[in-house]
């Protein structure tokens, strides 16, 4: 037997006899108390079941022959036994001058059902809060067309009971999805921890996991570390979570401490880490339209094996930390890291620093001064893997020029780059420099 039919709209008359119920010389208070009696048991079984809202406002409607709907705090409907928009505008309309959210108000600060006459002395308005815990999540109207005095064949006390016996029991109700849906949030949560930190265990174990959360092994992912700023302009987690699920809709997203991370797979023959290095700049544009930012957003290797998202991760959260230490807001793809994947872990970046400055400083400063290319022809050249022809083809001028200005390199700098070692140290040096200035 389902829910539904073990909860009937109304109360049959062999368990609540109503004859004459509503008729002008008045119902026997006797049998309005069985009535209510009667109702209250049946909407306390209701709290027992695993029903919806729905059934309950519905009872609640055909057996006080009023309109019922369940409002948020926001005053969205979230449930009705009849016209939802009917019943909104009606409540409104008989609220008066008191105010429809006045009265709102003043039942959630009393916790108690509260009753609003009608316009002309014909219906009335019950509002009774609906409480989860200690919080008010919601209010439980009632709108009915009886006369004032009848409410609905009950009388207005009894009304009010009824109403708040139901608003009771829409609350134990509301509270149990509160609590299905907590304990869901921190199962997936777990699931995702695992995932991420995944360290020598069950490669089948990290694949069930990762099925639970919708992850498709046959695609490829890249995990995306969005380090959160700290000061007026950081993006708060759910600015960033928001943004990432409209950008992404398909990603597994979760939150961390000071991060949010998203599993970007393959999609429409783009690769996991270019879908993710679009969608991560994508998110700095949309952030800073609202005048906000991040610290750095880092990209680790896509892999295919859920058992490798934990390596992923690790990448992306490495490479968001040399984000860090580049700029503000930068985009950092661990695969395009290179050797500031070694640079970047050094704890004092004035130490680092000094080191450029010591090889190549007089050649920044002769670039400053003069206005030479010193150290941007150093960068082509060592790119091009040492062709000076090559490198004059990419900075458009003569490889004579690109020849003239290696050996003014090697009198600033007293270094050969014919040695090894000298070029090694030049090598390092200008990676520093664009590693560290990069904005």
């Amino acid at each position: 037997m389902s829910a539904a039919d073990a909860f009937p709209d109304r109360l049959s008359p062999a368990r609540s006899p109503v004859a004459g119920m509503g008729q002008a010389d008045g119902a026997d208070e006797l049998v309005r108390l069985r009535r209510l009696v009667a109702m209250c048991s049946h909407l306390s079984a209701a709290a027992a079941q695993q029903t919806d809202l729905e059934p309950v406002l519905r009872f609640l409607a055909a057996n006080t022959r009023s309109s019922v709907a369940v409002l948020d705090r926001g005053l969205e409907v979230i449930a009705t036994g009849g016209d939802a928009d009917g019943v909104v505008a009606r409540a409104r309309h008989h609220s008066g001058t008191a105010g429809f959210k006045g009265v709102l108000t003043a039942a959630a600060r009393n916790r108690r059902a509260l009753r609003v006459p009608g316009r002309g002395r014909s219906g009335s308005v019950l509002v009774a809060p609906v409480s989860v815990g200690d919080e008010v999540a919601g209010y439980l109207v009632a709108v009915t067309d009886a006369v004032e005095g009848d409410a609905g064949g009950m009388g207005d006390d009894l009304m009010l009971l009824a109403c708040e016996h139901a608003a009771m029991v829409c609350g134990v109700l509301l509270g149990r999805e509160v609590v299905v849906t907590a304990a869901a949030g921190r199962a997936r949560r777990e699931l995702v921890e695992g995932l991420l930190l995944h360290r020598g265990q069950d490669d089948g174990e990290a694949s069930r996991w990762a099925k639970h959360l919708g992850y498709d092994e046959s695609r490829h992912h890249a995990v995306v570390s969005v380090a959160l700023g700290t000061g007026g302009r950081a993006a708060p987690q759910p600015a960033v979570e928001g943004l990432l699920a409209r950008l992404a809709g398909d990603a597994i997203l979760a939150t961390r401490t000071d991060e949010v991370v998203a599993i970007v797979p393959e999609h429409g023959g783009v690769s996991a880490t270019e879908r993710a290095r679009r969608i991560a700049t994508d998110c700095i544009a949309g952030l800073a339209k609202r005048g906000l930012t991040v610290a750095a957003i880092g990209i680790g290797n896509a892999y295919r094996p859920a058992a490798d998202i934990a390596s992923s991760y690790s990448e992306a959260r490495r490479a968001a930390a040399s984000g860090e230490r580049m700029g503000t807001g930068r985009v950092v793809l661990f695969s395009e890291l290179g050797i500031h994947r070694l640079l970047l872990r050094f704890p004092d970046v004035a130490e680092l620093r000094a080191f450029a400055d010591d090889v190549i400083g007089d050649l920044v400063r002769e670039d400053e001064a003069a206005g030479t290319d010193y150290v941007a022809t150093l960068s082509v050249y060592f790119e091009e893997l040492g062709s000076p022809s090559r490198a004059a083809k990419r900075l458009h001028v003569h490889p004579n020029t690109v020849a003239y200005r290696l050996r003014r390199v090697e009198e600033i700098t007293g270094l050969r780059l014919d040695l090894q070692r000298d070029r090694l140290m030049v090598e390092v040096a200008v990676e520093i420099l664009e590693g560290l200035n990069a904005r």
